[in-house]
């Protein structure tokens, strides 16, 4: 599996599902709520990265200092989404991937090839139901595709309507 090197993303505090989600999509993004806005700034400066922002005083402030930036003011989370891939160009998006980055901290997954190494770390239930598992390469969170894999297709599936009809 490979991580979307296309675009590098750094999401304000205030959007921590949106940064969830493009995590889940394998788009790198940076987020961390405690982060002020003169380290947002530095931080995509420096790092070459898109900041994310329902801030319209930190979305000035970055295209004043040649930041690329994408204001997020819809009323929905898929209408937001839509807003970051179309002002990209972004005509779908793809969910093959999907698990591949940790969506707490924006770690590569990793499949676990040995299930027994990880029976005490999740329901016995999962052990015998799930055939494959994931973990963070970084914070060592387990993942594997439930329910909530169906319910991110069903997304994907809505956000690429969503960005067709714009074509």
């Amino acid at each position: 599996m490979e991580r979307n090197h296309d675009y590098l993303f750094m999401a304000d505090a205030m959007l921590g599902k949106i940064a969830r989600k493009l995590r889940m999509f394998g788009f790198d993004t940076i987020y961390d709520p405690n982060i002020d806005d003169i380290d947002i700034l530095a931080t995509a400066k420096c790092k070459g990265r898109i900041v994310l922002t329902s801030d319209r005083f930190l979305f000035n402030r970055c295209k004043k200092n040649g930041v690329d930036t994408i204001l997020i003011d819809k009323e929905t989370e898929i209408e937001n989404l839509v807003t970051i891939f179309s002002s990209l160009n972004i005509k779908s998006v793809n969910s093959q991937n999907v698990p591949y980055l940790c969506t707490c901290c924006n770690g590569l997954l990793d499949t676990i090839n040995d299930k027994n190494s990880i029976k005490d770390e999740i329901p016995a239930r999962l052990l015998q139901s799930e055939k494959i598992f994931y973990m963070c390469t970084n914070c060592k969170k387990i993942y594997w595709r439930g329910t909530h894999t169906e319910n991110i297709s069903c997304l994907i599936k809505e956000i690429n309507i969503k960005l067709k009809s714009l074509n």
